[in-house]
């Protein structure tokens, strides 16, 4: 899977589909940039170069017909429970309905 659009910096133009998230979240993110986040393992450590908890956001822009992800800090990978997996799935769709301009088409095997 491949996302068409990245970035090291966020335009002020896409901060405005970060904002409707829950306090407490934006202040865990706010400390995870800073880099004064303390280290949860809630699930454990799965490996030795495990960060623990990142909190990212979710925002959609219907101007421009894109769904975004914003993660608090550079990553290069991540790796959730299945349920975890699940919510990720829902909230991209959710946010994909919210401005598709055609019907979409969900699949799943």
């Amino acid at each position: 899977m491949s996302f068409q659009h990245h970035g090291d910096s966020l335009d002020p133009a896409l901060q405005k589909l970060f904002s409707n998230n829950q306090d407490e979240l934006l202040k865990r993110f706010d400390q995870e940039q800073a880099g004064t986040a303390p280290e949860e393992f809630t699930n454990g450590q799965i490996t030795p170069d495990d960060e623990g908890t990142l909190i990212f956001k979710i925002g959609s822009d219907p101007e421009k017909g894109v769904v975004a992800i914003e993660y608090s800090h550079p990553i290069t990978w991540v790796a959730m429970q299945p349920q975890q997996a699940i919510d990720l799935a829902q909230a991209l769709i959710k946010h994909a309905r919210s401005i598709a301009k055609e019907p979409i088409t969900i699949t799943i095997h």
